[in-house]
């Protein structure tokens, strides 16, 4: 059992992860046409913080993620509020594959920098997306390794990223237009650690 299983069932109870979601959400909402967005991958959805802030009548919303932990709960709380639009399955992306021209927006929050393989993770997010459609990653700025300290970096692999990290990334894969902002500050006894929303657009390549 991983440790995000065993913490699943109290993962909706911290406070700093309500507070980073919803600049994370706030920020989305402010910057993308939500009008236009039918179709929502939450890559490493956990309990389904972000998904279930996006999903409404007109949306379908569905959550991967490695923890049999975390998707149990989140399949639990879409059961608990009568949602048939918004499921979480299973997924190993190193193994596993997307639905291709799929979805409108993919949204990856505090979840990158556990996945070792990001041109894997980005070149299947861009097949996974239709055209026009977006991809958000919400992670960590750059950082020294500090952060997840407490666990050892275990199951780390990046200690956060920069904006051009992330549009080297995928410019060789064929997004564009991209925006890097801050949009949260997690406040620790033992520093600060910024959070950022990164846009990427697909179109035709």
């Amino acid at each position: 059992m991983s440790r995000f299983d065993e913490r699943a069932k109290d993962w909706d109870k911290k406070q700093l992860s309500l507070e980073k979601t919803e600049g994370c959400i706030k920020h989305l909402k402010e910057t993308l046409d939500f009008s236009k967005i039918k179709d929502i991958l939450d890559y490493g959805c956990g309990t389904g913080l972000i998904a279930f802030e996006l999903v409404d009548e007109n949306r379908e919303v569905l959550g991967l993620d490695s923890s049999t932990g975390m998707v149990e709960e989140f399949n639990k709380k879409s059961l608990e509020k009568g949602l048939k639009n918004i499921k979480a399955q299973k997924h190993d992306i190193s193994t596993d594959d997307l639905a291709e021209n799929k979805f409108d927006l993919i949204v990856i929050s505090m979840s990158l920098h556990h996945i070792e393989n990001l041109e894997v993770f980005f070149e299947k997010s861009y097949k996974a997306l239709k055209n026009g459609g977006y991809i958000c990653v919400n992670d960590l700025e750059k950082e020294d390794g500090t952060f997840h300290k407490k666990h050892n970096n275990a199951g780390v692999y990046h200690f956060g990223f920069t904006k051009e990290e992330l549009e080297n990334i995928c410019s060789k894969i064929g997004f564009k237009n991209y925006i890097y902002e801050r949009v949260f500050i997690y406040q620790r006894d033992y520093g600060d650690f910024p959070l950022f929303n990164f846009y990427a657009k697909k179109e035709s390549r």
